[in-house]
């Protein structure tokens, strides 16, 4: 049995993805429900979404996760080991695999180069994202930030790193790993240096370079472009299972991010979406991508105890705040 283990507010993402695979091969926990057992089944767990836990609770899980580990049970992404965002891209950066800067804005950083953006530490929203020109509009920017209530705590400076593929154009990589396999699995090309779904989806399919766009995708997915790399640096981010976006900077990938509960869309959703030209690329993709996270499934052999003195107030105490009948 494949465990995934999500914050409640997030189980969206996986929704699909569990339903696809089977709910006999596959299930969904929260951590407010994790926090409450005192024992928990063997098999393959997953932990997603550390950036979204407290201190404390990412304690908690960790101690679950090493439980679960000595108990016989196949942990991915164990919480004492993940780096989150801005410890991620300096370590990417000192590994030389990337080659942009990160600051934390509470440090009123002082960049040697711009543009540069801010965006927080702790969620995966970069619709808004805003390129900053010069030190003035810096520390004008983060100067706005407090006078609104917005802590600069949790937020990042962090250097503009792109390049057009063509004059107005962006392009954004995904690549899955799933256990021991790092799968090429999309592009996104947008008109935005933010690269996301594309909003002008007739501008994009009629511009002059489109049938070089979806060849580019195909030959990514096709031989799995840049997976030495990404294992490198999924292997220093301590990630097992998760999305690493890139985008290629003169000739070299440079990694954004690497989500650990990214979202997955239906096999129907898929065909029903996605442009025909893209369509057998995606579903190949695809296919591939959950073959893969099938793989890292192991017998669920009975129960592990989670039994330690950090865990039992909470077993106790959090059962009655969230009605949960513990086995």
């Amino acid at each position: 049995m494949i465990n995934f283990v999500t914050t409640r507010s997030h189980r969206y993402t996986l929704r699909r993805l569990v339903a696809d695979l089977g709910r006999s091969r596959c299930r969904q926990w929260t951590y407010e429900t994790l926090f409450t057992r005192r024992s928990l089944p063997a098999g393959t767990w997953i932990f997603t979404d550390h950036e979204r836990l407290s201190r404390f609770e990412l304690s908690l899980t960790a101690r679950i996760a090493t439980l679960l580990e000595q108990g016989g049970a196949r942990v991915l992404n164990h919480p004492a080991r993940v780096r989150f965002r801005y410890d991620l891209l300096a370590a990417l950066k000192q590994a030389g695999i990337n080659r942009f800067s990160a600051w934390r804005c509470e440090t009123m950083p002082k960049p040697d180069r711009f543009p540069v953006f801010i965006r927080s530490e702790f969620d995966h929203d970069s619709t808004a994202l805003d390129l900053i020109p010069d030190q003035q509009e810096l520390d004008a920017a983060l100067a706005r930030l407090q006078r609104s209530g917005v802590p600069l705590a949790g937020q990042l400076v962090i250097e503009y790193a792109g390049a057009e593929i063509a004059p107005g154009v962006w392009q954004r990589f995904a690549t899955y790993r799933a256990g021991d396999a790092v799968l090429a699995h999309h592009n996104v090309v947008d008109f935005r240096w933010v690269a996301k779904d594309v909003e002008d989806k007739a501008r994009l399919h009629g511009h002059p370079d489109y049938r070089d766009f979806v060849a580019n995708e195909r030959r990514f997915v096709e031989e799995n472009l840049h997976a030495d790399l990404l294992r490198r640096a999924f292997d220093i981010a301590g990630i097992d299972y998760g999305r690493a976006d890139f985008s290629i900077v003169d000739g070299v990938p440079q990694i954004y991010e690497i989500n650990t509960n990214p979202k997955h869309a239906s096999r129907r959703a898929l065909e029903r979406e996605t442009h025909p030209d893209r369509l057998r690329t995606q579903l190949d993709a695809d296919d591939r991508m959950r073959k893969s996270i099938l793989a890292t499934d192991t017998p669920d052999r009975g129960q592990i105890a989670m039994d330690e003195p950090a865990l039992r107030r909470q077993q106790r105490f959090g059962a009655r705040i969230f009605g949960l009948v513990r086995p």
